[in-house]
């Protein structure tokens, strides 16, 4: 079962792109319609090699009853002068005796063109000569084992100027063997070859060793002219799919070339203006929240310069806890805003090295963190904005918890790093909420207090930034798991 599902996935990664269910129609449709095309054709050509025969068949038959009629009409004396003259003279289709008994043979196997070929034979001779002539053997067989005489001789072992009308093939072709039964009681004995093709008694294949292989080089051409014809057609496709899993890593890249056909050109300048639009987007909320910034930072500060001139010492202090607080929540939003436009450059990463940075960074707090990297552990991203994804995690992990062990795991697809604490988990009822802006899950993970409520927010944007995801799981005992997938490309 196992090995079916490998089979089935493997089929089903082939056949999922564009590029290989394309090439498969061309394929299959044009290769379909040559091997249909193909079989067509040589049905034909050999339908009229039937045809030849058939009328070659008749032809012998024809002779041969004139020859009977010939030798009826000769005294019987007269019969092996006249075979000896036709054996040294030449000149005739098909080769003359006269046997006392009937002479066995080896015959060519049976198929239905041969028993079609035989009774056209019959037919043939029956015309010519009516039902006064009594038993007639007719069918094929091979010279080099063909005997043409009662004492036993082969028919490949006569003198050659005996059969060199007969066009005795090489390889052998089968000839035609006729033995009639006269008046007097001897045999009279023909064979002839067949004209213009005598193989044709073998039945019809299919496919001839040589048609076929004309067959799959011809295939095989079409075959590598699909796959270029096919791979040029869906470059620009190649290229679009690209840039658009690289739109959400880097908003900034270089545009999509418009080329190809007309609806891969409309599609990458539709995809070339959302580019833009974005951009214009995410410009003018940087430029909102840096005024909103500006605007707020303003009053803060007066309302600062106010609160210290107030007597009353304790209204004075709840008065500059709020204002901290509004400026944390302002700081914290515009952190928010810049971690889903991360401008740094993508560039490779070692991740090793940085999560014992990080490791080091925890150890000041007196927190423990346990590295497990059984490899390099190498990818392509943001070095910085991974670091603080990364940290953010790391520090909730020993902040709610007492320690944290973290994991790297490498496939050639991507890499996973997974992070376990041991504090006391999310109810499973927050687990959905927790990445929301804001958010502070005080009443499961209280043991430290303090923040804005963004660490879980930045990080996911940035795993997602990545072309990646984050999932939260409760682990059976006590803690939080943490698992981040990161694509290679």
């Amino acid at each position: 079962m196992n090995l079916l599902g490998r089979i089935s996935s493997i089929w089903v990664r082939i056949f999922s792109s564009l590029f290989s269910r394309l090439l498969s129609v061309i394929v299959l449709a044009v290769g379909g319609s040559f091997f249909l095309a193909t079989t067509i054709w040589i049905q034909y050509i050999e339908s009229g090699k039937e045809a030849d025969a058939l009328a070659s068949v008749q032809d012998l038959a024809v002779s041969m009853a004139q020859t009977v009629m010939y030798f009826e009409s000769l005294p019987k004396e007269f019969q092996h002068i006249i075979v000896d003259q036709q054996r040294n003279l030449g000149g005739s289709r098909f080769f003359l005796s006269v046997n006392k008994e009937f002479v066995n043979y080896e015959t060519v196997r049976d198929n239905p063109l041969k028993r079609q070929l035989i009774d056209a034979y019959h037919r043939a001779f029956r015309d010519r000569v009516g039902q006064r002539v009594g038993i007639i053997d007719v069918d094929f067989a091979y010279p080099d084992k063909l005997r043409v005489f009662n004492t036993g001789v082969l028919f490949s072992e006569l003198p050659s100027r005996w059969v060199q009308n007969n066009l005795v093939m090489n390889p052998p072709a089968p000839v035609l063997v006729a033995q009639m039964r006269m008046e007097d009681g001897d045999w009279l004995y023909l064979a002839s070859l067949m004209l213009p093709d005598p193989y044709v008694v073998e039945g019809v294949a299919p496919y001839t060793p040589e048609q076929l292989a004309f067959t799959m080089i011809l295939l095989v051409l079409l075959m590598v002219s699909s796959w270029f014809i096919v791979r040029w057609l869906t470059r620009p496709l190649r290229t679009l799919s690209r840039a658009a899993m690289s739109l959400g890593r880097d908003i900034h890249q270089v545009s999509v070339p418009e080329v190809g056909t007309y609806e891969v050109r409309e599609t990458a300048r539709a995809f070339n203006i959302m580019q833009r639009r974005i951009l214009t987007f995410i410009n003018d909320r940087d430029l909102l929240f840096s005024a909103i910034s500006h605007d707020l930072k303003t009053p803060i500060t007066r309302l600062r310069l106010r609160a210290e001139l107030l007597d009353d010492e304790e209204v004075r202090e709840k008065l500059n806890k709020d204002l901290n607080e509004l400026e944390q929540l302002v700081q914290g939003a515009l952190e928010l805003a810049q971690s889903t436009d991360l401008n740094e450059p993508t560039g490779l990463v070692q991740l090793q090295p940085m999560l014992e940075a990080i490791q080091e960074e925890v150890a000041v707090l007196r927190r423990q963190v346990h590295l497990t990297v059984r490899s390099p552990a190498v990818l392509y991203a943001k070095p910085m904005a991974l670091k603080r994804c990364l940290s953010n995690l790391i520090h909730n992990a020993v902040f709610y918890g007492t320690e944290a062990w973290v994991e790297v795991q490498e496939t050639e697809e991507a890499v996973t790093i997974i992070i376990l604490d041991d504090g006391p988990g999310v109810p499973e009822q927050e687990l959905e909420h927790i990445f929301d802006p804001f958010v502070r899950l005080e009443g499961s993970r209280s043991r430290h207090t303090g923040g804005t409520g963004l660490g879980m927010t930045i990080a996911r944007n940035i795993v997602h930034s990545h072309g990646g995801d984050i999932h939260l799981r409760n682990r059976m005992g006590a803690g939080l798991e943490v698992r981040i997938f990161l694509p290679r490309e």
